[in-house]
């Protein structure tokens, strides 16, 4: 049996590596949204390990009080005969940064050899799935806003929104098409900081807002990230949104249930989010609130067979839910660049193979 190895690539690597350029990544990530839609990528149903969780609370359907988890994605992309496989694990505690620990998540992604199943890179994930994810929210952003200038809502300045929104600012025209952002955050030293970040770093007006229901009411695209858990902790109504508002659902609980029940359009981008019953839109199906039907495939709109905005009234949800497809395409990317430039580390896995 032949030596097998693997490229080990460190958080700064892949930095290096382009994990946390945006511009590539809303390329990977549309493309991987508009290849699922056409079948050729895969998506395996995630699996999540919660603990120091009562058992009452292990049961529940939908939403979860714990903080700890870890979820196990996995999925393969085939793009245009680029053959991927990636398999990625994700931890998560919110109470990380508080007790001074570090980030909330971290994250591994491995990269597997498509004919054979041996990995052949292993690189930290937290910033290619901090990356992907913010522009997985933007995407939503540049398929479906209104037409002209549009006034942005960030609830929550985490690593996620900072990421989504640089993500929005290139998929807005590099900023031409966004008027004011409005930011909003429990603690407001991190809003005031941010605001400032963006005007610096982006060339984008931003002031902040004194709460989370004056910056829904002032925008047109309205981006969450937040750490909530149940679906009873949600705090933003119908009523908050103006006429042709994008509503991006990055963090799942943060709208009321009235919402789905007055908006106009709805879009996930992957139809498979159905499925997952334990969020929307999956829990809003089984509730009654939304038909399958209603539930329109982004990836379609990318590909020219579903229908987008109609018209600049329209208030639209779009779930954006994390997939590993995007941590596959932008791991294949990162992966490639290293190699290319001889960065990494090479790691045995075996020299001869125990059973031979």
């Amino acid at each position: 049996m032949s030596r097998q190895s693997f490229l080990y690539l460190t958080q700064e690597q892949v930095v290096e590596c382009g994990g946390a350029d945006v511009v590539a990544t809303v390329a990977d990530v549309d493309r991987a949204t508009r290849l699922l839609y056409e079948g050729e990528a895969i998506e395996a149903t995630t699996a999540t390990l919660f603990w120091d969780l009562s058992e009452e609370d292990r049961k529940k359907a939908i939403g979860y009080k714990g903080t700890k988890r870890v979820n196990c994605h996995a999925a393969f992309v085939n793009d245009d005969g680029e053959r991927m496989v990636g398999v990625k694990n994700i931890p998560s505690n919110p109470e990380n940064p508080v007790k001074g620990r570090g980030p909330r998540a971290s994250g591994l992604l491995t990269m597997l050899d498509a004919e054979s199943g041996y990995p052949i890179a292993l690189m930290d994930c937290a910033v290619i799935s901090c990356t992907r994810t913010g522009a997985l929210g933007a995407l939503g952003a540049r398929y479906l806003r209104k037409s002209g200038i549009n006034d942005v809502c960030l609830i929550g300045v985490g690593p996620i929104n900072q990421a989504a929104m640089a993500a929005l600012h290139h998929v807005c025209n590099d900023g031409a098409d966004i008027g004011l952002v409005h930011v909003f955050d429990l603690t407001r030293e991190r809003a005031e900081a941010y605001a400032r970040r963006i005007e610096t770093e982006l060339g984008v007006r931003a002031q902040v807002a004194e709460s989370a229901e004056a910056a829904v009411r002032a925008a047109d695209i309205v981006m969450p990230a937040t750490t909530l858990t149940v679906p009873e902790q949600a705090y933003i109504p119908y009523e908050w949104f103006r006429r042709g508002a994008l509503y991006i659902d990055l963090s799942i609980w943060d709208a009321k249930y009235d919402l789905y029940e007055h908006a106009d359009k709805f879009y996930a981008n992957a139809a498979e989010s159905i499925e997952r019953h334990n969020l929307t839109p999956g829990c809003l199906v089984d509730a009654g609130i939304l038909q399958p039907e209603q539930l329109l495939d982004l990836g379609g709109v990318i590909a020219g067979k579903v229908p987008g905005r109609d018209n600049d009234d329209q208030i639209i949800v779009y779930f954006a839910r994390g997939m590993a497809i995007y941590d596959a395409i932008c791991g294949h990317r990162v992966q490639k660049t290293a190699e290319a430039g001889s960065l990494g580390q090479d790691l045995v896995l075996w020299e001869h193979g125990h059973w031979g």
